[in-house]
């Protein structure tokens, strides 16, 4: 009986390993070498991509710019791959920080002159991590690299994509910076961010001041009084630190900067592909820009935080209040872009002069322009321009 069992088992397995054999040997005829091709374009093409995502990285000049070509990559081969690229790099930039290798004649340091870029630094020196530092790259252009990426490839519109990404960058300030905190306090986060920017500051206009006094016989040729000039100098620096990095920068500053960063981003990723790429978040006419006129509470509200905030004057409430305010308000001023670019087409104002236009008042009547145009964007949610406009313009072409 047993035997007559072993003979069964025996048979079974003869039947069922040639059944395999056979299916294996007509994989292999199908799956031939010949079939298989590995991208060797994309291949490289993504390489020489993550290289200038570190070259960016480290030229300090364009940091801000890193993400874009984490972006490409994203879109092209989706985030999975992007994500062992970015990673890869990740760790390219973590060797070079253990052993101080610098491959540009920039300070990398500057970086830490922004708040969430010091907090990594800080957390390495709270956990005596060497080369921390290197996580910035990680969280704050590569992920933001790849959930636009992803975004852009999931044919979102430009408002979404420029919301969902300021969203992301200001979430993942808040964890470092919370993280931060809790290692440390944030008063010493504070304290060491401060001491930090003193520190180079006073190092930076030592240097250049140094370079300068070679020049002290020109400086007399001239009439200029060297120690009047060396005071400005350090006026100056005072003031940029004071005004800008404590108080303009923290309080809608960096939130700004972002986001015109994020738009410039988008434009660089359309030209990457000829504009071939069929992506709503690419090819936006601000003329189709809407917003719902319900935010304006929230414009109203976040405004009105910082009004109180000037009796107040607490810090927290002042970094809510105002990158709130700064958030929307750019999109009340994109509505009214919107609005005068309408009005200067039924004038038939020629683009390249609106351009001019716009450049010379955004950058010679910063404050005033942008001022005004939020304001026109307010108000026409009760004007109703744009609509009467665009009303009178769909009667005519009938």
């Amino acid at each position: 009986m047993i035997v007559e069992n072993i003979k069964v088992f025996v048979d079974i397995v003869k039947k069922e390993s040639s059944y395999i054999k056979s299916k294996f040997g007509s994989w292999v005829d199908r799956v031939s070498l010949q079939e298989i091709r590995v991208e060797w374009r994309e291949v490289v093409e993504n390489f020489f991509l993550v290289i200038l995502s570190i070259f960016l990285y480290s030229s300090v000049l364009f940091t801000q710019f890193t993400f874009v070509p984490i972006m490409l990559i994203t879109i092209k081969r989706g985030w999975k791959e992007a994500a062992l690229y970015v990673t890869l790099s990740s760790a390219v930039l973590l060797y070079a920080m253990l052993n101080a290798h610098y491959w540009f004649p920039f300070d990398n340091s500057i970086l830490l002159f922004s708040p969430t870029h010091f907090a990594f630094h800080f957390i390495g020196d709270l956990l005596g991590v060497k080369g921390i530092r290197f996580l910035d790259y990680f969280f704050i252009f590569g992920m933001l690299g790849l959930f636009l990426g992803s975004l852009v490839s999931q044919n979102y519109k430009l408002k979404y994509v420029v919301f969902f990404g300021i969203c992301v960058y200001i979430g993942i300030t808040i964890f470092v910076l919370s993280l931060a905190s809790l290692l440390g306090s944030f008063d010493s986060l504070v304290l060491s961010y401060s001491q930090f920017v003193e520190k180079k500051t006073n190092s930076y206009v030592n240097l250049y001041l140094s370079q300068m006094d070679n020049l002290r016989d020109v400086f007399k040729m001239h009439g200029i009084d060297y120690g009047f000039f060396t005071r400005k100098v350090e006026i100056a620096a005072e003031v940029f630190k004071r005004s800008v990095l404590f108080e303009a920068a923290p309080k809608g500053g960096y939130l700004l900067k972002q986001i015109v960063v994020i738009f410039l981003g988008l434009i660089f990723v359309n030209l990457y592909f000829k504009g071939r790429l069929k992506r709503a978040a690419l090819h936006f006419d601000i003329r189709r820009f809407r917003i719902a006129d319900d935010w304006v509470w929230a414009l109203i509200i976040s405004w009105g935080l910082v009004y109180i905030n000037l009796f107040v004057r607490n810090n927290l409430l002042a970094l809510i209040s105002w990158n709130a305010a700064v958030a929307i308000s750019f999109f009340f001023f994109l509505k009214g872009l919107k609005l005068l670019k309408i009005v200067a087409d039924r004038l038939k104002i020629p683009p390249f002069i609106e351009y001019v236009v716009f450049l010379f008042l955004l950058f010679y009547l910063f404050i005033l322009f942008v001022t005004i145009v939020t304001g026109i964007g307010v108000a026409d949610i009760w004007l109703k321009i744009t609509d009467s406009i665009t009303q009178k313009r769909e009667r005519r072409d009938r």
